[in-house]
């Protein structure tokens, strides 16, 4: 795969749709090659189906995602969104809410390689991952809800300040929908590296390694210690399961889409 210098991606593992899953060592990349990575029911399917592979390799220390061209991931599939029905909307931002609580705990450390734009429920995904690098030069990783008359589910709030915390860049990020570079994101701890995309999946690659070790994480310690960590992320989710808020807000979110 070009674009990715510094480390090669050669032949994937396995093609699943417009996703594919690459082995550099004992680090699995998911390359997402979709345009701009809109989401939609396939998306998540596609990606689902990727981290069963990864999950089942026993010898797999670390996951990496990233995009193909400008998008990392451009938010929700606002033009199919309003083709489907309600029932299939529904069960959309079911298995999309659920998606997101499986990368948040994740038993294998997870690092979203932000190759280019990651908007809305693009940056939400980057940010469910324990560890984000983004290019330096191009690309803005933004939260725009709050300019798009939309806000988010419930539990996207405590997840987005178990990874931004609750001060100013909280503030800047989720109220303001500020847009980030690579350095301004890495300056306000949004990400954890900014780095020419040249380099972007190698030195992604050395920071999952240098927290892994020699030996890696034991996964059941790893997924326990993020339940623990993100306990007041999943009851929150599981409140908006009980509330069938997911479910109001699915209307409420097509609905301002066709404005």
């Amino acid at each position: 795969m070009s674009g990715h210098s510094g480390a090669h991606l050669h032949t994937p593992e396995r093609d699943v749709g417009t996703m594919a899953l690459y082995s550099v060592g004992d680090i699995a990349v998911i390359v997402m090659d979709n345009g701009e990575n809109r989401i939609n029911a396939t998306f998540v399917d596609q990606f689902n189906t990727l981290l069963d592979d990864v999950e089942s390799n026993s010898l797999c220390k670390g996951l990496i995602t990233t995009g193909k061209g400008r998008f990392y991931g451009n938010g929700l599939d606002l033009v199919w969104l309003n083709q489907i029905s309600k029932e299939q909307a529904e069960d959309f931002f079911l298995k999309f809410s659920k998606l997101l609580i499986r990368l948040l705990l994740f038993p294998i450390p997870s690092l979203a390689a932000v190759n280019g734009h990651a908007f809305a429920g693009g940056a939400v995904l980057a940010i469910a991952h324990d560890l984000r690098v983004q290019r330096q030069d191009k690309g803005w990783l933004c939260f725009n809800e709050v300019f798009l008359n939309r806000h988010f589910i419930n539990f996207h709030y405590p997840l987005m300040r178990s990874k931004i915390g609750s001060g100013r860049a909280y503030t800047d990020a989720i109220v303001m929908g500020k847009r980030y570079t690579g350095p301004e994101a890495l300056d306000s701890g949004l990400v954890h590296a900014a780095t020419p995309m040249s380099l972007l999946l190698l030195e992604s690659i050395q920071l999952l390694k240098s927290f892994n070790g020699k030996s890696g994480y034991p996964r059941e310690s790893l997924h326990l210690m993020k339940s623990d960590v993100y306990r007041d992320v999943i009851n929150q989710y599981e409140q908006d399961l009980s509330d069938n808020h997911i479910i109001e807000k699915t209307e409420k979110i097509r609905k301002k889409a066709k404005l």
